[in-house]
């Protein structure tokens, strides 16, 4: 009876956390076929049983084609990308099944080892194997939500924190303390009775899904970290777009105001020749040049939305007392959308000006615009007080969590032309280059 229940308890928790797992990767990398969640629900539900009763009749070679065949066929007939064909998905699945497998054989000789080195060969062969069995379904845990997610599992791949590393690294001490406690009270006789063996095993099967349930956590808050961010990063974009819009609703209403007035200047001018006095009509014309001029726009490129924001970055920093010096070559920047203009020049003449503006000495702004080849180079450099703080090769801004964010959006504009952006403090002078291809 005892060798019977520990056989289960192999059993289902080995299923369970290899059910668990792969359905979480095909989750992540792929979207269902139907919309009824409790289809899905059956499906995985159904899937695990049958591994498990499969795996009941202890024959290795069918435990492994069963898995291989049912998770290929639910890949098939419930999951769907559009990017990939139904053999590229079937194979990451097929795939993946065998790399768990070989992190469970890494567990059981880890436990071997570990077990010989401590000298401990007192233990019954039914617990050894219940413990393997549990070992090696940690040491899957670990691997798959530590390294296989980050270089495979997600199509957005994000690098590990301190703090989620440091989260891994309790949780497998954790898991290390409960089997040392467990191995302790099994090598000295402590357990005498077969329901304090099945207790045992119940606080085993407990340590395998309380870390399951830890890392998807740990998943799960990095994830709505992202999501946060990108959220943040949005917001930014919105906000730049809209300062946009509202600075040519401005100017619009300017022009209005102006072109009101139009009809009865030129009246004015040719009643003024009538009377033969040209000199003062000649002067009132003038007047109204200096009228219309506010409404010019200055052509620093061929791109008009590049033109409407240097534009107003130039006026903004003359009424501020920043000298803004441009070197614009020839220069095509149509291989950008509209947004993409607006975040990185808007962002990166923003936090020029923004610097600037915490100076009470002399201020300045230069943009050098041009083509290289294939290339098109950015350099912005402005006035900086020399105390910027730095993480990594990036400016810490020190406004908060919510700041700081534009310099993210416009890597990842970079990102998306295969360019690469240095930043740069040297002498009280800040600097950003770019190289971005076309």
């Amino acid at each position: 009876m005892e060798n019977y229940f520990t056989l289960i308890f192999g059993i289902v928790v080995s299923c369970m956390v290899y059910s668990i797992t792969l359905f979480q990767f095909i989750e992540e990398r792929y979207n269902r076929v139907y919309a009824s969640k409790l289809l899905y629900a059956v499906i995985q539900v159904g899937a695990g049983t049958s591994i498990v009763l499969i795996n009941l009749l202890n024959m290795p070679v069918l435990n492994l084609l069963s898995m291989l065949a049912i998770f290929g066929f639910v890949e098939v007939l419930f999951y769907y990308d559009n990017e990939k064909k139904t053999i590229q998905r079937v194979f990451e699945i097929e795939v993946l099944i065998l790399v768990l497998m070989a992190c469970e054989l890494v567990g059981y000789l880890m436990l071997d080892q570990i077990l010989w080195r401590m000298k401990i060969d007192r233990l019954q062969p039914i617990m050894i194997e219940c413990m393997k069995i549990t070992f090696s379904k940690l040491i899957i845990l670990i691997i798959y939500y530590s390294v296989i997610t980050k270089i495979w599992g997600s199509a957005n791949k994000s690098k590990f924190t301190p703090a989620q590393y440091m989260v891994h690294i309790i949780i497998m001490i954790y898991s290390l303390v409960n089997f040392s406690v467990i191995i302790f009270v099994v090598t000295n006789g402590m357990t005498v009775s077969f329901t304090e063996k099945i207790l045992l095993l119940v606080n085993m099967f407990c340590i395998v899904f309380a870390d399951l349930y830890l890392l998807y956590f740990t998943r799960f808050v990095e994830e709505n970290g992202q999501l946060k961010m990108k959220l943040r990063l949005l917001e930014q974009q919105s906000h730049l777009q809209y300062d946009n819009y509202a600075s040519q609703e401005e100017k619009y209403n300017e022009s209005i105001k102006i072109l009101h007035d139009v009809n009865k200047h030129l009246n004015m001018i040719e009643q003024i020749y009538e009377y033969d006095r040209g000199n003062e009509a000649k002067q009132y014309a003038k007047e109204i040049g200096k009228l219309l001029q506010p409404l010019a726009i200055q052509q620093f490129t061929n791109n008009p939305i590049l033109n409407i924001l240097l534009n107003e970055k130039k006026k903004y920093a003359l009424l501020h007392n920043i000298s803004f010096d441009m070197q614009i070559g020839n220069v095509e920047v149509k291989f950008m959308e509209p947004m993409e203009i607006t975040t990185v020049f808007g962002n990166l003449l923003d936090n020029a000006i923004e610097a600037c503006n915490t100076l009470l000495g002399q201020r300045y702004i230069s943009l050098k615009l041009d083509t290289f080849n294939d290339f098109m180079a950015i350099h912005i450099s402005n006035s900086s007080s020399g105390q910027i703080k730095w993480h990594g090769k990036k400016p810490v801004s020190n406004k908060g969590r919510n700041h700081g964010i534009g310099l993210i959006n416009v890597e990842n504009v970079i990102n998306k032309y295969n360019g690469n952006m240095i930043l740069e403090e040297k002498n009280g002078v800040f600097s950003c280059d770019i190289i971005c291809n076309h």
